[in-house]
């Protein structure tokens, strides 16, 4: 009987340490500050996502109006294939377990939608009159 109580205790401490190593969320409050070019804001309206050999390239596009128009007409056209230019805005260079985190925080953003804009910010428009660099 004695060595059925230690069987049991050694699986309870087994259990305890098995929660301990678990991970552990955290919610930190990160301030990031602007550098140099970084407060410029980056518009982007088209997105691609590369891997590579232990690191996910994401590159932030943009196509102007008329170039989406020509897409919307070869589609109607039935071409199955059409050569278009864009402007890369942005490439950025992340490691697998980076982009799992940023999936985490894009899903929970997704989940709760009114969070995502606020009530009084006005929707981002871009117009012919619109100036983007």
């Amino acid at each position: 009987m004695s060595q059925h109580v230690n069987k049991k205790e050694e699986s309870l401490s087994a259990a305890g340490n098995a929660d301990r190593n678990k991970e552990q969320s955290v919610q930190v409050s990160l301030r990031l500050r602007a550098a140099e070019s970084s407060e410029r804001a980056i518009v982007s309206n088209v997105t691609a996502v590369q891997p590579s050999a232990g690191l996910v390239y994401l590159d932030f596009g943009f196509l102007e109006h008329h170039t989406i128009e020509q897409i919307s007409a070869a589609a109607r056209k039935g071409e199955s294939a059409i050569h278009i230019d864009g402007r890369l805005e942005c490439r950025i260079a992340m490691t697998p377990q980076h982009i799992a985190q940023l999936n985490q925080q894009l899903t929970q953003i997704l989940k709760s939608p009114k969070q995502v804009m606020p009530q009084d910010a006005e929707p981002l428009t871009v117009g012919p009159d619109t100036i983007l660099q």
